[in-house]
């Protein structure tokens, strides 16, 4: 075989160019379908938080996963997730003395932490889980940090 003429070479060049491109314009599509998610602990005790989400900007799963723990008068950006529907929780660390709470929909938290699974419509929980009703958001295509303050 002999040499490929400089066309094909130039034409093969563009094309992994064009692709690592692509690469690189997704990678911004997907960070743009996400926010940051804070949570300001303005409470006098230390909080665990807990979040439903969907498993990334193209997957409808929800994941849920917890602990974090944010320090009494702190701010703590928890992650980046995936813009829509979020759900949180949080309770006082290892006491639920106090607990943020919604109604919105009941999710199975295991204790102790952290944990991380996908939910399922049929998930009963486990022995080492207890069901805690977790707050709606929906999170805009616009919004790019959500902060939850607690008080």
């Amino acid at each position: 075989m002999g040499a490929l003429p400089m066309s094909v070479v130039k034409s093969g060049l563009v094309a992994i160019v064009f692709a690592v491109a692509s690469l690189f314009v997704a990678s911004a599509g997907a960070q743009a379908q996400t926010f940051s998610f804070v949570v300001c602990n303005h409470s006098s005790v230390q909080a665990s938080v807990a979040t439903a989400s969907h498993a990334s900007p193209t997957n409808a799963n929800f994941v849920v996963q917890g602990w974090w723990s944010v320090a009494p008068g702190a701010c703590s950006t928890l992650g980046s997730f995936p813009q829509g529907t979020f759900y949180y929780y949080a309770e006082q660390t290892n006491t639920q003395e106090l607990v943020w709470k919604g109604t919105a929909v009941q999710v199975c938290v295991q204790y102790p932490g952290p944990f991380e699974r996908t939910n399922s419509a049929n998930y009963t929980c486990k022995s080492n889980e207890e069901l805690r009703g977790f707050i709606l958001a929906t999170i805009a295509p616009n919004i790019g940090t959500f902060t939850w303050t607690l008080n």
